[in-house]
């Protein structure tokens, strides 16, 4: 909870004085109960400055295997200097007075965390008021803020803790036996098929990087993936583009799903033939019906981004979310300090993400940029440049908070002369949950399209489609 003080400035504050003085004579009674109190609520959630005071007492001693009574609380209280304000020793042997015979502490528990919960909303609620009394001062940025709290409150509330084994096993034995019967797993497909096998899919509460240097394709492969899931999969998909406008995007997505040269489209030449005119609004058809929502506001932060994933999963659902790209979404003050560093705001914005995906129960596939280091690298020319999870750029945060790490990259793009033209490396550099490796793509530059790697016997029939 916030400012103690503020708390008790404000009489018409919820509280309920029974319950507090219950639970803290209960738990200097048999300190027994300490742990099952401070399992659900903290020190801060009493109301009287004097109740918090000597709960923060009481955890402190039985947390260092000491026993808490009301000597050694009061021993305590006088050692920090807080005896006075807990109302002193009479105060805290009063405490042992009234309990009823028949103790209901999970009733006790929840009474203290709801008024708790009812205090935090009037005083953020309080908090807003004054900040939109300020000017200058701009609306999106306070409900987003409001949105921010309001949703920490609830999280704090609904937190449930440790489960058993019985509550467990059950569950997960019918999700493995769903996989065994039918081949699935609750992952989202990519539709690219070693990556499917590596991966088993795209996971809710999962944070994926997909990485690359400039021009690699990282944005294309983002698209073509969301592509699918909107299309073929009719899944609910949103797509943040903070670097490139939303006209692109969809020109992107015209080209790769109705097999139109790129260039055609943004230059008119060469002029669309029949059939390329049909295969083009077949493809813009299939596209006004998916649900891919697009946002490309281009100063977006980071609370904004979650606060938008929120509405849409409200609005329309959502099952997954894409980033184009990490390092170009803004941090907000509250986040960081002045002094912090762009290594530091991009570590709080990996974590945020994170937290967004468990908070929505969604994946999160990022984009994200490399360093420089993999071109000055050793290796041979075959073989590409040599990519490590330290290559992300600005921070190493990202690859601790990731459960997937894949870097792009594609030879042709430092090698004109390769004997690798049309052919993409992923590279699964990090899986939680699963193994590493190398997957051949085939790439198709006039459509951006990713595809399983095909020949290029193959790749011509393709283009000739």
């Amino acid at each position: 909870m916030s400012d103690g003080k503020k708390s008790e400035l404000i009489p018409a504050m919820p509280h309920d004085e029974f319950s507090e003085r219950a639970l803290l004579g209960a738990m200097l009674i048999d300190n027994h109960y300490v742990n099952e109190v401070f399992s659900s609520i903290n020190s801060d959630d009493f109301y009287r400055e004097s109740h918090r005071v000597i709960a923060s007492a009481i955890s402190f001693l039985v947390d260092k295997g000491k026993t808490a009574d009301i000597i050694t609380v009061s021993g305590l209280l006088k050692q920090r200097r807080q005896l006075k304000i807990s109302g002193g020793h009479e105060y805290v042997a009063s405490l042992l007075d009234g309990i009823p015979d028949k103790l209901r502490i999970d009733e006790y528990i929840q009474v203290v965390k709801d008024r708790s919960a009812l205090r935090q909303i009037m005083e953020t609620s309080l908090g807003v008021i004054n900040q939109s009394s300020q000017t200058p001062v701009d609306a999106e940025t306070v409900l987003n803020d409001l949105q921010e709290k309001i949703i920490k409150i609830s999280d704090t509330r609904i937190q449930q803790g440790f489960h058993s084994m019985g509550e467990l096993v059950p569950g997960t034995m019918d999700l493995v036996e769903r996989i065994q019967k039918h081949g699935e797993s609750e992952g989202l497909k990519t539709d690219l098929t070693e990556l499917d096998n590596m991966t088993a899919g795209f996971h809710p509460g999962d944070l994926i990087v997909i990485a690359a240097r400039p021009s690699m394709g990282k944005t294309a492969l983002g698209l073509n993936i969301a592509a699918r899931q909107a299309i073929k999969h009719e899944k609910s998909v949103g797509f943040f583009s903070i670097e490139m406008s939303r006209t692109q995007i969809i020109m992107r997505l015209l080209a790769l799903e109705g097999r139109v040269s790129m260039a055609a489209l943004r230059t008119g030449r060469p002029r669309l033939t029949q059939k390329e005119w049909a295969d083009l609004e077949l493809a813009a058809s299939n596209l006004e019906r998916a649900r891919l929502l697009i946002d490309d506001s281009a100063s977006l932060s980071i609370v904004e981004m979650k606060t938008r994933a929120r509405r849409l999963k409200n609005e329309y659902g959502l099952d997954i979310v894409f980033v184009d790209y990490l390092q170009l979404i803004k941090v907000g003050s509250d986040m960081v300090r002045r002094s912090d560093s762009r290594a530091q705001e991009v570590a709080a914005i990996s974590a945020a993400l994170k937290e967004m995906a468990k908070e929505l129960h969604v994946p999160v596939v990022a984009l994200a940029q490399l360093n420089r280091a993999p071109e000055t690298r050793g290796g041979r020319r075959s073989d590409g440049p040599k990519y490590q999870l330290s290559d992300l750029k600005e921070s190493g945060a990202i690859e601790q908070d990731a459960d997937l790490v894949m870097f792009l990259h594609r030879e042709e793009q430092n090698d004109r002369d390769t004997e690798r033209k049309g052919e993409a490396d992923l590279i699964v550099a990090k899986q939680r949950n699963g193994p590493t490796g190398r997957i051949i793509l085939t790439y198709i530059d006039k459509y951006t399209k990713f595809l399983n790697y095909q020949s290029a016997a193959g790749v011509a029939d393709v283009e000739a489609y």
